[in-house]
């Protein structure tokens, strides 16, 4: 009777941790290409890839425990990598 309830608190646990582990990924992707765009704020290239690593993280951000506390500041982040692809136009 509890082994359905059993296996879903597993599959929720389980997938959790994918969360956290494909947010981690994703984490660490995001910062390379903040470094790399900080030597070469111009490079138009690093923009958009930074941009869709952004775009990719805001989902998995939400979805991990770990990481649902950085969605406000990647927002801002967004929002600063606008900023310096308008003044690049």
């Amino acid at each position: 009777m509890f082994n359905s309830l059993k296996s879903f608190l597993k599959k929720e646990k389980d997938s959790g941790e994918a969360h956290n582990q494909q947010a981690k990924i994703i984490a660490d992707e995001i910062a390379l290409l903040e470094v790399k765009l900080a030597a070469s704020p111009e490079n138009s290239e690093w923009q958009k890839a930074l941009m869709l690593a952004y775009n990719r993280a805001l989902p998995l951000f939400a979805k991990s425990q770990q990481y649902r506390q950085q969605v406000d500041d990647l927002f801002l982040r967004i929002d600063r990598l606008r900023n310096i692809i308008r003044r690049n136009i």
